[in-house]
């Protein structure tokens, strides 16, 4: 009988440590890669792929990513001022969990797929200091509540100019 009793015991702390969807509002952002670590001359795409995890999946109206790219501030380091990248209308999840892969591109076109680009690579903005340059972005995720992921710092990328 005390077998069976710890048995059961150690089984239910084992179903206690499951990893829980997301039920609440913050959004779960997770990085997951980089197209490359190091951009040729002549290449002019980067491509960034994430995880977006939302409980309530409320992304309509305002929900984007938000973009720091550390190399605009080079100047003025205490300025933080973020670029927000806007997600697509996504009217048929709202109020649904959301799992979804995300892009984000650093270009120098202005459109890919027809999208606009908002993150440069090279393009002059900003000018590069060192060749190669490094990019290195912060990135989080606000929907329309107004909650936000946690901030993530990808990994440097050199830009060979």
């Amino acid at each position: 009988m005390k077998k069976i009793v710890a048995l059961s015991i150690v089984l239910i702390g084992f179903m206690g440590c499951k990893k829980d969807d997301p039920k609440g509002d913050k959004p779960i952002l997770t990085f997951k890669s980089v197209s490359a670590g190091d951009v040729a001359k002549g290449e002019d795409l980067l491509i960034y792929t994430f995880e977006l995890k939302d409980g309530n999946g409320d992304y309509d109206d305002r929900g984007a990513m938000y973009v720091f790219d550390q190399r605009l501030w080079r100047d003025n380091p205490d300025d933080t001022t973020y670029t927000d990248v806007l997600f697509p209308r996504l009217e048929s999840h709202a109020g649904a969990k959301i799992n979804a892969e995300v892009q984000l591109y650093a270009s120098d076109s202005y459109l890919i797929n027809g999208q606009p680009v908002r993150t440069r690579l090279r393009d002059g903005i900003p000018p590069p200091v060192t060749n190669p340059d490094t990019m290195q972005l912060r990135v989080f995720v606000l929907d329309d509540a107004g909650n936000s992921s946690d901030t993530l710092i990808l990994p440097k990328v050199a830009i060979h100019n």
